[in-house]
């Protein structure tokens, strides 16, 4: 019976420091100019679908145009974009007033902050990248989903939104300069090596990403078919999200709290 009552009480305690952590990401990353800024990668892709809807017959095939806008605009841009910003912000914010420095004296064990603030992060970005995938394709094509491209793309987006929010949250307790490392990173190795040499698909998020997509719609594209395997894909996703939480707790275990973030 006392057992049962410690292990209901662990279960509580572990839902309870989640709650708080959540609040706390919430409060520190949802700002007016985030909130305008995520809103912006959001609508993108709906206003490119309103142009071609526009057009009636003369747009051409729209799931030709799913498959090219989903890519450019939702797995390049709004999915790294989203789980930079909400990845990084919350640890950032906390380095630079001192609300870190409280928060790992608590007794909250340093890989469940770090673990809570991933999916935090990984959850919003999935979401906001679903609701600009569904809403482009609804404007485009109404309630059909052609080929599933929908569909696969939200299921990609997703994916995607968890690598990278993985990594930035790493990066935002390794260096104060998270936010430019991170976009360094998108436009520099996701923007320009990894589409310029076709051997670093392999390392690539945005090709995780297509290769996802690719095995769950019929459509056929140039650009669903030049990526790696889906198992590459699932296993180099899974690999970086374990690398970024074994990195970000030991980084935030460390005795001197004060050279976090430099």
């Amino acid at each position: 019976m006392a057992t049962a009552q410690v292990r209901a009480g662990t279960r509580v305690l572990w839902f309870a420091s989640a709650r708080a952590i959540v609040r706390l990401s919430w409060a520190r990353t949802v700002t007016p100019m985030l909130l305008v800024g995520m809103a912006f990668l959001v609508v993108l892709p709906m206003l490119f679908a309103i142009v071609f809807a526009s057009r009636g017959p003369l747009s051409g095939d729209p799931v030709q145009f799913l498959v090219d806008r989903y890519d450019q605009l939702v797995l390049s841009v709004a999915v790294p974009i989203l789980s930079l910003l909400l990845g990084t912000s919350a640890f950032a914010a906390e380095s630079n007033d001192g609300t870190l420095m409280y928060l790992v004296t608590t007794t909250t064990p340093r890989w469940w902050i770090v673990l809570v603030r991933m999916v935090f992060a990984a959850v919003l970005a999935a979401g906001l990248s679903s609701l600009a995938v569904w809403g482009a394709g609804y404007i485009a094509t109404g309630a059909s989903d052609p080929l599933n491209v929908t569909k696969a793309f939200t299921a990609a987006a997703a994916l995607g939104a968890a690598t990278y929010a993985a990594g930035f949250t790493a990066i935002a307790l390794i260096t104060k300069r998270a936010l430019v490392g991170g976009l360094a990173y998108v436009l520099f190795w996701e923007g320009i090596l990894a589409t310029t040499f076709p051997a670093l698909n392999f390392l690539s998020v945005r090709q995780w990403m297509l290769a996802v997509a690719a095995s769950l719609t019929e459509a056929t594209s140039k650009r669903l078919d030049s990526g790696p395997s889906l198992h590459a894909a699932l296993i180099g996703s899974a690999t970086v999200a374990v690398l970024a939480l074994v990195i970000a707790t030991r980084r935030l275990a460390r005795p001197r709290l004060s050279r976090i973030g430099n």
